[in-house]
């Protein structure tokens, strides 16, 4: 999956791959005019501190957080997690074939 987001006043892109609570995710903040940019990226399945019952939400946050603190950069605003609506950018099948 392919989707953008808003936290903390700004907007990120997530692309996760894999199952639920073993996903691979990617997070890019997007700047003005659609550039790209600081990154950062956690693979839940090798990661042994995590949750698999974790809310997406929660693991997005927490790395848009970590990003923040590891670049020194700062959040527009208090605003909570939102997704995008409307901003679904590409679902992924689920890996079964058929």
């Amino acid at each position: 999956m392919v989707r953008e987001f808003f936290y903390g006043g700004d907007r990120f892109r997530a692309t996760l791959h894999g199952h639920a609570g073993k996903e691979e995710v990617f997070i890019v903040q997007m700047l003005e005019d659609d550039e790209e940019g600081p990154e950062i990226s956690l693979d839940r399945f090798e990661d042994p501190a995590n949750d698999p019952s974790a809310s997406i939400e929660s693991v997005l946050t927490m790395l848009v957080d970590r990003m923040r603190c590891e670049q020194g950069l700062l959040s527009s605003n208090q605003d909570g997690f939102a997704w995008s609506e409307g901003r679904v950018l590409a679902k992924v099948h689920s890996g079964v074939q058929h």
